[in-house]
């Protein structure tokens, strides 16, 4: 009995390595988890910002520059409602004299608004001007607010 008991072992331990594995760990590589991203909050920073008298029939215009690729939001209130104000946002430079080919890059006229308001969306760095239009039919004192929102845009 022996002699079979002895004859077995042998034989085991070469069917060992044909067995599936169960259990335990695999030399198989892990997949990696994927990268996560996080989007940084948005940051907002006043870049104009005051008070001033417009006539009646008049542009005043504004030059302001931002340093970084974002949204600008303009917010523009006055004194009286029966005034009408218009906002334009130019990119670039732009003086009374070249005010016909000023570069546009949105704009805002509205009767039924007030304040009045506008975005846009996709600035890049560099300079802009807010030019600042009484249609009237009187004088106004108004105030504005420029803010650039960097980070954290949809959209952008």
């Amino acid at each position: 009995m022996r002699e079979r008991h002895r004859a077995a072992v042998p034989a085991l331990l070469f069917a060992l390595p044909l067995l599936p594995a169960c259990g335990g760990s695999s030399n198989a590589p892990t997949p990696a988890a994927p990268p996560t991203t996080t989007t940084p909050a948005p940051v907002q920073t006043v870049v104009a910002s005051g008070a001033t008298f417009v006539p009646p029939r008049v542009a005043i215009l504004i030059p302001f520059e931002t340093t970084a690729t974002g949204a600008i939001d303009v917010t523009v209130d006055w004194t009286f409602a029966s005034n009408e104000i218009d906002l334009y946002l130019l990119s670039g430079s732009c003086t009374p004299q070249q005010w016909p080919r000023c570069t546009f890059a949105t704009f805002s006229e509205s009767r039924d608004f007030k304040p009045e308001r506008l975005r846009f969306l996709g600035a890049f760095a560099g300079p802009y001007v807010l030019a600042i239009g009484n249609i009237g039919p009187g004088e106004e004192s108004v105030s504005y607010q420029v803010v650039l929102t960097t980070g954290g845009l949809r959209g952008q």
